[in-house]
């Protein structure tokens, strides 16, 4: 075995777009589709659809809590000429949920269990070299005992939601079929100011009798156009996993949203020369831990993981998003000033990760283990499954900093739980000693300190008590277990912005009054004590949009979790978006006036803002002075008793030094 390497200390800064991973030919299948209900269908219920597809996009909208739950066909035909010499043809699916069926000329392929992960499988054998071939994919997303989630606080909508794809390679390939992965794993072994090292893992698909004399593999770490480091490596027969080790003296570090800075990892495969596959990806040096005393730290650096919980779902598409959807609410999170977001409960897309990455917004992703742990030997081999391929499958992503091994598991059976999460916490140290392994509780039990690190879904002032609980519950959670690694990993409030109120009173959580200002006082209650802890390692809000849950019904629509701080078709920010934009976001100074959609009864009112801009802020009314108020500790300004001067219309303006806000009031009295 011979390895030769050429090193640079030179790096230059470089943005690195998300690139595709194979160099294979690769041939997308979003279009063309055929689609319909149930094992069979007539002719007129035949529909013809493109990927990202669900069938539930409107029947689970407005609190149908029967939306449909079973089968359903995806037929396509594939074109002669794919199956051509030695050439291999994979089919790889992006998410089929829950479980997918796949024939080809009513011959079975392959079962895939799980619906928010991908999989590939070899369909050469089954493809003829001359004519056309009859592509099925048989999904079905009915409740299953032995598939996690069992179930869950948000919709779990069937179909094809990430799209498919053909890739066709020859003999030799990087492999695809690696539980759906890229094939190639850059590991971080250890990584400072000075130097990162890594190792480069390859997994290569041989085809029987194929060798692998004549061939090499080629890997190496690209600044902008300037390669900084590389490797290579000569195959002989039997090396189909193959490490290769490189250094990258004084990185320029993935810093979160300050810098995230971005190489481009390049592994190619070659034949006498020539080069016959590739992958290449993004990649991020960084480093991190989290102490029980002093939080989370990136880079050795203090770095607070102030953050927001995001479910993959939409008012216009459900769970088949767009590659835009997935843009607009990057562009959301990052307008918040968020530095974190947990993928929950299940893992999401790659585009919306590559995002992550670009931006630098740090992710927890999470496997399905959610509320329920059903006792039976096929749950557990699902579970182990479906940690493995998210490990694998979202390995490179350097915003990834930790795996969720589950979700408020409240079944009983607390002796079995905290086994299994026993054995996924090793599952996923063997599978990736790098990143850490964490939990969301919403109880008190062992479990909570099995994994690296917990954190807890709390709700004071919400489903009962009040907001200034929190801070008492922490403390005496830090006392009963200092030694543990502690974050809020859920809470929030439901909030309309069509149900205003001018009094403030503890709505019912399951009711159908869910007025805005009560969840903006939440936030600012919650929010005091969170800040004022810098112990814990996070705080992630429940939830950055609203979404879908045919279940409930409550709020102002049937069918929505409104505890959002952006409306589910992301078209309005309620008022708690804005008070975190001045507690999070430094970029550009601003003022807003909260409860600009409420109703002001009589003549006076009272006006509360929230503003980033340092200094004291002036109020207005009618272009009159009505005093200067100073931001407290959390960016909120209020004047008590503001008498408002005109039956009619009322200017309401807020002025600082950089920025002014205004609003138009028209007192009920005139009315």
């Amino acid at each position: 075995m011979k390895i030769s390497f050429k090193t640079s200390a030179i790096a230059f800064i470089l943005s690195v777009p998300p690139v595709a991973m194979s160099a294979s030919d690769v041939i997308p299948l979003n279009e063309g589709w055929k689609f319909h209900r149930g094992f069979q269908a007539s002719e007129h219920e035949i529909e013809n659809i493109s990927l990202p597809h669900t069938w539930n996009r409107m029947d689970a909208m407005f609190g149908n809590k029967d939306y449909y739950r079973g089968l359903a066909n995806y037929i396509h035909t594939l074109p002669a000429g794919l199956r051509d010499g030695n050439n291999r043809v994979f089919l790889k699916i992006g998410s089929a949920q829950t479980v997918a069926d796949l024939f080809v000329d009513s011959k079975f392929v392959t079962q895939h269990r799980g619906g928010y992960t991908a999989f590939v499988t070899e369909l050469t054998e089954f493809l003829k070299p001359d004519s056309e071939s009859k592509l099925e994919i048989r999904v079905s997303n009915a409740p299953t005992l032995d598939i996690a989630p069992v179930c869950g606080d948000f919709n779990i909508y069937g179909g094809l939601p990430r799209g498919v794809e053909l890739i066709v390679t020859g003999p030799v390939s990087i492999a695809h079929d690696f539980y759906a992965s890229d094939g190639v794993f850059f590991t971080q072994r250890d990584v400072n100011d000075e130097k990162a090292q890594l190792d480069v893992r390859t997994i290569l698909s041989v085809a029987q009798d194929a060798s692998l004399n004549g061939h090499e593999l080629e890997v190496s770490i690209l600044d902008g156009s300037d390669e900084i480091c590389s490797g290579t490596i000569r195959l002989t027969d039997g090396m189909t996993d193959i490490s290769v080790p490189l250094t990258v003296d004084n990185p320029i570090l993935w810093n979160g949203t300050d810098s995230p800075h971005l190489y481009l990892g390049k592994v190619r495969l070659l034949r006498n020369g020539i080069e016959i596959d590739s992958r290449q990806t993004q990649i991020g040096f960084r480093f991190f831990s989290v102490d029980p005393d002093k939080g989370f730290f990136l880079n050795g650096t203090s770095y607070r993981l102030n953050g927001v919980n995001r479910h993959e779902d939409t008012a216009a598409r459900a769970s088949a998003l767009t590659s835009a959807d997935h843009k607009e609410d990057v562009a959301l999170i990052r307008e918040l000033g968020a530095k974190a977001v947990r993928l929950s409960h299940y893992p999401q897309s790659h585009e919306f990760l590559d995002l992550l990455d670009a931006e630098g917004l740090i992710a927890w992703v999470e496997i399905p283990f959610v509320n329920v742990y059903v006792n039976n030997p096929a749950f557990d081999e699902n579970l182990k499954q479906q940690l493995t391929e998210m490990i694998y499958q979202n390995y490179n992503h350097p915003s990834v900093i930790s795996w969720g091994l589950f979700n408020e598991i409240n079944s009983g059976w607390l002796d079995r739980p905290s086994a299994m999460v026993v054995t996924l916490d090793s599952i996923a140290h063997s599978l990736d000693p790098t990143r850490l392994t964490m939990g969301a509780s919403n109880q008190n039990d062992d479990f909570n300190g099995l994994t690296d690190i917990i954190a807890f879904n709390k709700y004071f002032g919400w489903y009962g008590g009040d907001p200034t609980e929190m801070g008492r519950w922490l403390d005496a959670e830090k006392e009963a277990h200092p030694e543990r690694k502690i974050g809020i990993s859920e809470y929030g409030a439901g909030g309309s912005v069509l149900q205003q109120s001018d009094s403030l009173a503890h709505p019912e959580p399951w009711g159908h009054w869910h007025p805005e200002n009560w969840q903006t006082y939440y936030h600012i209650e919650n929010y005091r004590q969170l800040a004022e802890r810098p112990w814990l390692w996070c705080n992630l809000i429940w939830c950055m949009f609203d979404f879908g849950v045919a279940s409930r019904n409550e709020g102002d629509t049937p069918g929505r979790n409104d505890k959002g701080l952006v409306t589910y078709d992301r078209k309005t920010k309620k008022d708690a978006f804005y008070f975190y934009k001045a507690n999070w976001n430094d970029s550009e100074p601003f003022v807003y006036i909260a409860g600009r959609r409420s109703p002001v009864k009589g003549d006076m009112m009272n006006v509360m803002a929230f503003t980033n801009d340092h200094g004291d802020a002036e109020l207005f009314v009618n272009g009159h002075s009505v005093g200067s108020r100073t931001p407290d500790e959390v960016n909120v300004l209020t004047w008590h008793d503001v008498k408002i001067l005109n039956d009619g219309e009322n200017i309401i303006e807020v002025r600082t030094t950089h920025a002014s806000d205004s609003i138009k009031v028209l007192p009920c009295k005139s009315l």
